[in-house]
């Protein structure tokens, strides 16, 4: 069983090397991540266990989701592939 906080300390070595890459859309959704993580764990007051980890993760790809359908509806497809781009990350 994976540690607690062993993803936030994963997200912090790729951001560095998506810093190092030049990588900018990489960088921006890795800081993302790692500023949802921080916050929950704010919000909890107490280590986060991996399950919280990837609930939070869950809860950022469907607000992604979200996004993307809204883009497409508003014909935004620029915006929407953007969208797109951070959920792969």
């Amino acid at each position: 069983m994976p540690e607690a906080g062993a993803l936030e300390a994963q997200v912090n070595q790729k951001v560095i090397l998506a810093m190092k890459a030049h990588d900018a859309v990489r960088t921006t959704t890795l800081r993302l991540i790692k500023n949802a993580l921080k916050n929950k764990l704010i919000e909890k007051r107490e280590a986060l266990t991996p399950a919280e980890e990837q609930q939070a993760l869950a809860t950022m790809i469907k607000q992604r989701r979200d996004s993307i359908e809204q883009f497409t509806n508003g014909n935004r497809p620029e915006l929407a592939a953007a969208e797109a781009a951070e959920i792969v990350v």
